[in-house]
């Protein structure tokens, strides 16, 4: 009878305890479900926050554009300390463009440019470009494109009304090289020739 009760004992505990198993892996189970449809519904207010566009340059040359809102916890943020401030000196280990004082976030970035010379698309090099309009909306006045013998240049500026920063792509053969991200003046003279 001893053995009885001794076997019932562990019975009921092995019972309890599977029970208690079941009851965590399925609230985990339901955190990953809810952590999942948070996620989605963080993609789907994002969307709803970006902006595209196109941009025609030529008769057969045009540019699209993506601007997404910048999101801190997609990117690694570095801070620097002056004497009397804080502020962003990196933002995923590259320099921080688009304000003067790089105090707040950047508001939004630019995600993707494409240009399409005969209806072939040439992807750009965008990263690093935050801010890169005070409308959220890039338009053809940041840009000028250069036909040269070989090769095209692309030169654009990007600003949110402070913090003006220009680059330009060299494309060829339906490639791109983007130059540095720059907000001295004498990189602005492309804006002269017009």
């Amino acid at each position: 009878m001893k053995n009885k009760i001794t076997f019932a004992i562990i019975i009921f505990a092995l019972i309890f305890f599977l029970f208690f198993l079941l009851k965590k892996e399925a609230h985990n189970f339901g955190e990953v479900i809810e952590k999942q449809e948070l996620s989605r519904v963080e993609k789907i207010n994002q969307q709803k926050k970006a902006t595209k566009g196109k941009i025609d340059l030529t008769d057969n040359i045009h540019l699209t554009w993506f601007i997404k809102s910048f999101i801190e916890k997609e990117h690694k943020i570095e801070f620097c300390e002056s004497i009397d401030a804080r502020y962003i000196c990196k933002i995923d280990d590259k320099d921080y463009y688009g304000s003067d004082f790089r105090m707040d976030f950047p508001k939004n970035e630019l995600e993707k440019l494409s240009i399409y010379i005969n209806n072939k698309s040439i992807k750009l090099d965008v990263s690093q470009i935050y801010n890169p309009n005070h409308t959220g909306e890039l338009i053809e006045d940041q840009f000028k494109l250069e036909k040269h013998k070989e090769f095209y240049i692309l030169y654009a500026y990007f600003s949110d009304g402070a913090g003006t920063y220009t680059t330009n792509w060299k494309i060829k053969d339906y490639k791109s090289e983007r130059s540095k991200l720059s907000s001295n003046e004498i990189d602005f003279e492309w804006q002269n020739n017009k």
